[in-house]
């Protein structure tokens, strides 16, 4: 009697390959989704040092020169190169856009002569 070899992979072992597989994407998935939300806290939190660098050497520009006036968010917030994300401001805040999170950053103005500084913050526990 002769025995046939037998060649590729049994029905179970297919099985256990697709399950193996599902359990892998069953981990990752959430690791994913938590690593993307990181991301952007941390690109939202690098905006906030962006603006608070701008907003200080704006402060600085209009001591040395002398200048007096009123500071605001909209001539803070053109000083810092923002790219990969949406950004729109007016007088007193910022909203960012980043992977998805919406991130709210707001500026006060304080009298500091010769000129007015700003504080700049950014969401709570930031």
């Amino acid at each position: 009697m002769e025995i046939k070899k037998s060649r590729g992979f049994t029905l179970i072992e297919l099985i256990m390959i697709i399950v193996i597989i599902g359990i892998l994407v069953a981990v990752a998935i959430p690791q994913y989704i938590n690593l993307s939300s990181q991301a952007s806290s941390g690109t939202a939190k690098g905006v906030l040092g962006a603006l608070r660098s701008a907003n200080a050497m704006l402060y600085s520009q209009y001591t040395v020169n002398g200048s007096a006036g009123p500071v605001y968010m909209t001539s803070v917030g053109p000083q810092v190169n923002l790219q990969g994300v949406v950004a729109a401001s007016n007088a007193t805040a910022l909203t960012l856009t980043a992977g998805g999170n919406v991130y709210q950053f707001t500026f006060s103005a304080s009298n500091l002569p010769p000129t007015q500084v700003g504080t700049i913050v950014g969401p709570a526990g930031w």
